[in-house]
């Protein structure tokens, strides 16, 4: 991700990430208070994924992208079923398959909502487990 350098004016410099105000923007539009793993997690964008495709899919950098995406399954369904309310859409695969997480949740866990099976699973446990699976599919 690129950073800014010494001599360059800081402010403004402004990230292509989410920011403290985008997440305010998120939870205001969709009615979610969004648990404080995942506003860490976006706000502090791991380096690592930056650079990948994870922000267009993965894991959404684009808070207009991650309220779209939330409000249409809220509003919409998700594949002719109603869409289970305490899950919140972070990433997607492209293939109508989403990254979730409990939006009342305290611990870090992502789930992984297969429009296939109809069904959400554990994708991962941990935020490097996260980062690391979200590499590997993206290398594949």
């Amino acid at each position: 991700m690129d950073r800014p350098q010494l001599g360059l004016d800081v402010m403004s410099w402004e990230s292509p990430f989410v920011t403290h105000d985008d997440v305010k923007r998120i939870e205001k539009e969709t009615g979610i208070s969004l648990p404080q793993h995942y506003v860490d997690l976006v706000v502090n964008y791991p380096d690592e994924l930056a650079e990948t495709e994870a922000p267009d899919y993965g894991l959404l950098d684009d808070p207009d992208e991650v309220i779209r995406a939330n409000r249409d399954v809220r509003e919409q369904g998700y594949f002719g079923e109603q869409w289970p309310l305490q899950y919140f859409i972070i990433g997607q695969n492209g293939c109508g398959d989403y990254y979730v997480i409990l939006h009342e949740g305290t611990a870090f866990s992502v789930g992984f909502a297969d429009h296939e099976i109809m069904a959400c699973n554990r994708f991962a446990n941990t935020r490097e487990e996260f980062i690391e699976k979200l590499l590997k599919e993206i290398a594949e």
